[in-house]
C-alpha cells in the first residue's frame, strides 16, 4: 500500500455533456479513475429549465446567424436530450473500457448545478465537463463550473479541451485550511514520486516560508515522501503561472479556500495557464 491511500479516493464523478470540453474531461477522468483504480461515475443533466422553455408556445430558436427562426417543442427536446445522453453513455463506456476502468453512468433532470452538487455529496472528486464556452484570450471558468468549485463538498477538476492531467505537480501550500488537502491532492496525483511533485510556499515574508517549509518537511517526512519547492512571496495568479512555467509544472493544485481559488484568480490562471487547474478539499 502506499504511502498515501489511494483507498481514500473510490468514486470519481464526471459531469458530461457533448461539447469538447465534455470529451476532454472523460478522457481526462478516466485516465484519473485508472490511476487511483476507482470507480468512474458519468452524469448528464436534463436542463429543466430549458425543457421548460421549449415547452412555452411563444420560445423560439433563432438559426445561423440569427437569419431565421423556428419555434421551440417540448417534445423534440426531450428526444434530443436522450439521444445525446446515449452517445455520451457509449462515449464512456468506451473510454472506461479501453483503460478497464469500472463505470456507472445516470441521467438527472433538474438544474445542472443542483444535481451536479448533489450527486458530488457521493463522490471524492468532480471532474467538470464544461469550463466556459469561450476559448482562446477570452476563455474563462463558466458560471455553473465557479458555483460548483466553490459550492461543492468535494475536490473539482478543471479541464480545457486538448487538456490531460501529466506531471510534474505544482501544489501551492499557504496558511489556509485546505492546504494539506491540496498537498495530499498533488502527492497523489504525482504518484508519490519527488520527481513529479513541486511545492510552492505562498508566504508574504521569510518568516511565514520558514513556517510552512517546517509545516511540508513533516508532512512529507510522515508519509515518507520528498519533493522541490520553492516560494511563492504573494498569492498572484501571474506569479503562480510564471513559477509553475520555470519549474516545467504541468498541472496546478490549489486549497479550496485560497485566494488564487476566488473567481478573479482562477479565471486568470485558466485563461493563460493551459494547464489543468484542482480546487482542492
Amino acid at each position: 500500500m502506499s504511502p498515501i491511500d489511494k483507498a481514500t479516493i473510490t468514486r470519481i464523478l464526471v459531469a458530461l455533456d457533448a461539447s469538447p470540453h465534455s470529451l476532454a474531461a472523460l478522457e481526462a477522468a478516466t485516465e484519473l479513475a485508472a490511476l487511483l483504480q476507482a470507480e468512474l461515475v458519468g452524469l448528464f443533466v436534463e436542463d429543466a429549465d430549458l425543457l421548460r422553455l421549449a415547452s412555452l408556445p411563444f420560445a423560439r430558436e433563432l438559426l445561423y446567424a440569427g437569419q431565421s427562426e423556428k419555434q421551440l417543442d417540448g417534445l423534440a427536446m426531450e428526444r434530443a436530450l436522450k439521444a445525446e445522453a446515449e452517445q455520451i453513455r457509449r462515449a464512456l463506456q468506451a473510454s472506461a473500457g479501453r483503460r478497464q476502468v469500472q463505470w456507472s453512468f445516470r441521467v438527472a433532470r433538474g438544474r445542472v448545478l443542483h444535481e451536479v452538487l448533489t450527486a458530488a455529496e457521493d463522490v471524492d472528486i468532480v471532474v467538470m465537463g464544461q469550463a466556459g464556452r469561450r476559448l482562446g484570450p477570452s476563455a474563462r471558468v463558466g458560471t455553473t463550473a465557479r458555483a460548483i468549485a466553490s459550492q461543492a463538498p468535494r475536490t473539482v477538476a478543471f479541464l480545457r479541451p486538448g487538456s490531460r492531467l501529466e506531471k510534474p505537480v505544482v501544489v501551492v501550500f499557504d496558511a489556509s485550511p485546505n492546504a494539506v488537502a491540496a498537498l495530499t491532492t498533488g502527492a497523489r496525483l504525482a504518484e508519490q514520486d519527488h520527481r513529479n511533485l513541486i511545492i510552492l510556499l505562498s508566504a508574504p515574508t521569510p518568516e511565514d516560508a520558514a513556517r510552512l517549509r517546517e509545516q511540508v518537511s513533516r508532512w512529507l517526512s510522515l508519509h515518507g515522501l520528498s519533493a522541490r519547492t520553492a516560494e511563492l512571496r504573494q498569492a498572484d495568479p501571474h506569479d503562480v503561472i510564471d513559477a509553475l512555467q520555470r519549474q516545467g509544472g504541468r498541472l496546478l493544485v490549489l486549497g479550496a479556500d485560497s485566494p488564487l481559488a476566488r473567481q478573479e484568480s482562477l479565471d486568470i490562471l485558466f485563461r493563460q495557464l493551459g494547464h489543468p487547474i484542482i480546487v482542492a478539499r
